[in-house]
């Protein structure tokens, strides 16, 4: 039997997606990125859900028609989002924002070294907790130096800013070889990508976009056979991968439905039995849990700032498995909740106008913020929130460091690489 609402998101997800395939730079944008993400990874999981007799009546169709009103809220949020952000109208010294880069990236680098030094069991596990944590969350500068410097490079190529991607570019792909991360591979494409869109009006050809998102559709759901891999032989071996059956991973995928879709399903039947809705304070309580040292300040005084949860769910999710935004927008403001992702879309346009217009702090952020952005419909609606503290942390003092007053350097960085485009 055919699933409506397999269809109807089929649909949606394609007109987002055909959306950006017709202008010039579309591809870049959070309509098809978004599009790309629905279609890949939330629809090949939905068939099967659709006649599984073992979940609650109603529970499907309730968790698929707010999946459908998510992605039209990050469209429309798009749409309604196409003005610049005048606060990232900054201005930078090439040399001072490339000293900057690299200084991130040696001290990112740093941490990365000491991540690699952990046992195997703590570096490879899928959900790092403790000292993993720690190493990771400062390594992320080693990504802003990156990004920072390939932005640079395509503004204008020289060989310090080559030497800072390179340097930083070894790091990152040891790491996606070892861990097998969607996210940051996808981010270390989009760097590369989005960096020669904004300075030289390059794009890919719209025809490869599309079969890149058809072939992503179906070898994502061989990540986790990549990751046992690799977690066995403690490195990639050709000859294991070779094995990974990729097109029998799919079909699983399709004939019994994905561990997160179900997640959603169940997270958001749990909470319209219940209506206990959290009203975003699980933003609240993640950045406690994540930004608050309860070594330093006490665990006390860090508990004491945290907001009363609902009740746990009566269900246990897989390991290393996800709920989805869907699932955390829905248990915030009930049917409401898709709000969440009109924000993500609309605070994405603004950024992304901003950096078409040729600032190189909007360039910097865009790419930063694409994949938390394409994290809120995968994982949940709070990466988007925690990477942009992470950066204001993080990112911010750097790019402090790097600007400079506009009428003391009038033809800079920022000013010389408008592009007379709009996507």
């Amino acid at each position: 039997m055919i699933d409506p609402f397999a269809v109807a998101l089929a649909l949606l997800s394609l007109a987002m997606m055909v959306s950006g395939l017709m202008r010039k730079g579309g591809i870049y944008g959070y309509p098809f990125l978004a599009g790309a993400t629905f279609f890949g990874f939330i629809l090949p999981q939905m068939p099967a859900l659709a006649a599984d007799p073992f979940l609650p009546e109603g529970a499907y169709a309730r968790a698929a028609s707010f999946t459908l009103l998510c992605a039209a809220a990050s469209w429309w949020g798009w749409r309604s989002g196409d003005r610049p952000v005048a606060a990232l109208d900054l201005v930078f010294d090439e040399r001072r924002l490339l000293l900057a880069a690299a200084a991130m990236s040696g001290i990112g680098a740093f941490f990365f070294f000491l991540f690699g030094r952990l046992p195997d069991e703590q570096r490879l596990m899928t959900l790092a907790t403790g000292l993993p944590v720690v190493y990771l969350f400062f390594a992320k500068l080693l990504v802003y130096g990156f990004v920072t410097a390939v932005i640079a490079f395509a503004h204008r190529p020289s060989g310090f800013a080559a030497a800072i991607v390179l340097f930083d570019a070894a790091f990152v792909i040891d790491r996606l070889l070892l861990t097998g991360k969607r996210g940051e591979l996808t981010e270390f494409v989009m760097a590369i990508l989005l960096a020669f869109w904004f300075a030289r009006g390059r794009a890919v050809p719209r025809g490869v976009a599309f079969v890149a998102v058809l072939a992503a559709a179906v070898l994502m759901n061989s990540t986790g056979s990549y990751r046992e891999s690799v977690r066995g032989q403690g490195k990639p071996v050709w000859e294991d991968l070779a094995r990974i059956d990729v097109t029998a991973n799919f079909e699983e995928v399709l004939r019994n439905g994905g561990p997160e879709m179900r997640n959603a399903v169940l997270r958001i039947d749990h909470t319209n039995r219940t209506m206990e809705l959290d009203y975003g304070t699980f933003h609240w309580n993640v950045l406690v849990f994540n930004f608050v040292p309860g070594q330093i300040v006490g665990y006390h005084l860090k508990n004491a700032l945290l907001f009363p949860e609902p009740r746990a769910v009566d269900y246990t999710p897989v390991t290393g498995s996800t709920e989805t935004g869907m699932a955390d927008a829905f248990a915030s403001f009930w049917w409401a909740g898709a709000i969440k992702f009109a924000l993500v879309g609309w605070l994405l346009a603004r950024v992304h106008r901003t950096a078409l217009e040729g600032r190189a702090a909007a360039r910097i952020i865009y790419v930063l913020g694409i994949v938390p952005g394409m994290h809120a419909v995968t994982h949940h609606t709070q990466w988007v929130v925690s990477s942009w503290v992470n950066m204001l942390l993080l990112l911010g003092p750097f790019l402090l460091f790097a600007a400079v007053r506009r009428r003391d350097r009038p033809g800079d960085f920022a000013v010389e690489t408008e592009i007379p485009v709009r996507a």
